[in-house]
């Protein structure tokens, strides 16, 4: 991210058809005023050539990356995470110092050692969210042109013939590339089941050298495996199936939206919410009581989904369609399961059944509350697009349209130069989802078409979610036989199940439009 790339080519280069354009280096300069050309020193101030605005039809060559955006985003996750942990210190040393859920005390040197340590992280954030450039350089043969140019930071293009030059800084609109679904699905797998295996001795020969060591060794792949292949996994079926056409740079600010709103979320579900209902008599600190059910059912889905709903309305620019909607908003409940499941995993990691819990807890969240967040999200996301669709005077209307640094046309090559396929920024939806979803055409379901219904239907799924889970587990707490485990998983299958079935009635309005009523 934020790196500068130069590119040198002829007009003639762009129109390979079999491999990206010649890139010839700059020559640096001997000093100000020389530049070395065939081992002579020539004592010449070539021509300065100025930066020009980019020019429409421009073809931008790039070798093909779709794996850097899954580690860039794994690296900023982190980031994050420790974002998130620190903002609610800093705001409990205001209201509520003892975190015990009654207001008060103030801790002001909580606050102030939490804003210290939060400092590097905010300036690492920004850092790596800094403006990614892209600089290209263009030489055309020309009779009146010259043979050495002067670029700004001391470079100088030199060429065998007389030429005219060109170059051009302008932010990088590169296409969204991710790794195939199948290949995340198979490191997902793979990397949960080796790591169990891997834990497992610790469980059943106990804390031995070598089972410590063991464990240790596989902790931190386990962590990252386990919180962030899932969600890219699914955020790669969205991006290569949907037909959404979008920038790199612009999906993941959408991931980083829902990274974000966390944030006021974690601060509401552990510091507002306690202090709203312990004045009722309740404890929501307790495990098994009416007061932690009350942030589980309450408390995290209206919390929750009114932050990941703000986060939306703050990238309105890129939701030209409903279609565009969900995907935005599917996307942002991403990002927020990004960095709520590498919580979730760092959890059960540090527990005495580690290799147990983390194996289920992967599981379980990749393969249901994942793709629950994007679901319920995208519900608002989708009302959200409607509504803007339906205002065509909307001040932000032509801002949205008209996206910036659209001029470049972005080829993308493999190792061996030669281009790579443009699946994942096609226009229309793939033919595989649409063969699935022709099958379940006629039972579409409507979208909520306004905000007030597309959000209290995400609230109304994210509570059902939540508050069936905690009921059903309170209801067996008492009883720890292989029987009440069962129950608990096939509960968890029934949820699974109708989860999947919603997706899939809804799917088919999303992407093809078949009904756009309430």
């Amino acid at each position: 991210m934020g790196e500068l790339s130069g590119y040198l080519f002829s007009p003639v280069d762009t129109m390979q058809p079999n491999g990206p354009p010649h890139i010839h280096p700059p020559v640096q300069p001997a000093h100000a005023h020389q530049a070395v050309m065939m081992g002579t020193v020539i004592p010449t101030t070539p021509p300065t050539v100025p930066l020009t605005q980019t020019p429409r039809n421009l073809v931008v060559w790039r070798a093909s990356t779709p794996w850097q955006t899954v580690r860039s985003m794994v690296g900023l996750v982190i980031v994050c995470f420790f974002i998130a942990q620190l903002a609610v210190l800093v705001v409990a040393g205001y209201i509520d110092a003892d975190m015990n859920g009654t207001p008060g005390p103030s801790d002001p040197a909580l606050t102030f050692v939490g804003g210290i340590c939060l400092s590097p992280m905010l300036m690492l954030f920004l850092f790596l969210r800094r403006p990614n450039l892209t600089h290209t350089i263009h030489a055309y043969p020309s009779a009146s042109g010259s043979s050495l140019h002067a670029l700004a930071g001391g470079q100088v293009v030199r060429s065998p013939q007389p030429t005219f030059v060109q170059h051009h800084l302008f932010r990088s609109n590169a296409p969204l590339e991710m790794p195939r679904p199948k290949h995340l699905w198979l490191l997902f797998f793979v990397g949960v089941g080796a790591s169990t295996l891997c834990l497992l001795p610790l469980l059943f020969v106990g804390v031995e050298w070598w089972t410590v060591l063991l464990a240790v060794a596989v902790v931190l792949p386990a962590w990252l495996v386990g919180f962030s292949t899932p969600v890219f996994a699914w955020w790669s079926i969205t991006s290569r199936h949907f037909g959404i056409n979008i920038a790199r740079r612009d999906a993941e600010w959408m991931l980083v939206a829902g990274m974000l709103s966390t944030i006021p979320a974690i601060v509401i579900n552990s510091l507002i919410s306690p202090m709203l209902i312990t004045p009722l008599g309740l404890d929501p600190y307790e495990s098994g009581t009416l007061g932690e059910g009350m942030v589980l059912f309450l408390s995290a889905p209206i919390g929750e989904e009114l932050c990941k709903l703000a986060a939306v309305l703050c990238l309105t620019r890129f939701i030209t369609s409903p279609k565009y909607g969900f995907y935005v908003g599917s996307t942002v409940g991403l990002g927020f399961a990004l960095l709520e499941n590498a919580q979730y995993i760092s959890m059960s990691l540090l527990g005495e059944y580690s290799s147990i819990t983390y194996f289920f807890t992967a599981m379980l969240r990749g393969l249901s509350s994942i793709p629950g967040h994007a679901m319920w999200t995208g519900l608002s996301g989708y009302a959200v697009g409607c509504w803007l669709a339906g205002r065509p005077h909307h001040p932000q209307r032509q801002t949205r349209m008209q996206t910036p640094d659209q001029n470049a046309e972005w080829v993308m090559y493999d190792k061996s130069g030669h281009p790579v396929g443009t699946s994942t920024w096609a226009t229309v939806p793939s033919d595989r989802l649409v063969r699935l979803l022709r099958r379940h055409e006629q039972h579409a379901w409507a979208m909520p078409t306004s905000v007030g219904a597309g959000l209290g239907l995400a609230m109304l799924g994210h509570g059902l979610w939540n508050g069936s889970s905690w009921g059903v587990a309170l209801m067996l707490s008492d009883n720890e036989s292989l029987l009440a485990l069962a129950l608990q998983l096939a509960w968890l299958a029934v949820m699974v199940a109708a989860l999947w079935l919603c997706i899939l009635r809804w799917l088919p309005t999303i992407v093809m439009g078949s009904k756009a009523s309430e």
